[in-house]
């Protein structure tokens, strides 16, 4: 008889574990934006600054980590966090990884867009960029660089006023707004590393 109903406990207890398990997965409501965060961890001082890291998914896939080493935020724009010695990653769809550091960022905790400045460089397979300002715009699924803009590939040195990636077709549009800065050096032929 004891054998039976602990039978009984342990399919009940099974049953209900199911059923907590497909309501979380399949069933519990989430979040209307169009990004999804996965992980967060802030440790906060007395002065608001803080160790940070964001993970987050975009709706259309892409995973975003950005990292700081400090941190700070205004009471009146909370959803703003200035933070200093920052890298982060974009993981795209077909597994390849952007990678983007500098000295400063402005993070926003509610769309995820960031605006890199001062020394930002960003990698992305053999396409390297140098510049003073950045910003990523996931609302846009764009990426623009400028002011002392320099890129580099395997095959060519360019510098320019500002270049625009399209974070779906990986596109860009190079601009130069006066047509005598424009120097583009094919690196094979100058010899230049």
């Amino acid at each position: 008889m004891r054998k039976e109903i602990l039978i009984q406990i342990f399919l009940i207890i099974l049953v209900l574990m199911i059923l907590i398990f497909i309501y979380q997965k399949y069933f519990k409501e989430e979040l209307n934006d169009s990004v999804i965060i996965n992980k967060n961890e802030i440790i906060k001082t007395e002065d608001n600054l803080i160790n940070i890291e964001y993970e987050s998914i975009d709706s259309e896939g892409r995973r975003y980590i950005i990292t700081a080493e400090t941190g700070n935020f205004k009471k009146e724009k909370s959803e703003l966090i200035f933070m200093t010695n920052v890298n982060a990653k974009i993981f795209l769809l077909d597994g390849s990884i952007i990678y983007v550091s500098s000295l400063n960022a402005e993070y926003n905790t509610l769309f995820y867009n960031t605006k890199f400045y001062k020394e930002v460089k960003m990698r992305f397979l053999e396409h390297h960029i140098f510049c003073e300002n950045l910003n990523i715009f996931f609302n846009k699924n764009l990426i623009e660089a400028f002011n002392n803009l320099n890129y580099k590939n395997l095959d060519i040195i360019m510098l320019a006023d500002k270049i625009e990636i399209d974070l779906l077709t990986k596109n860009s549009k190079i601009y130069n707004f006066d047509e005598n800065k424009i120097i583009i050096k094919n690196r094979i032929l100058d010899g230049n590393n």
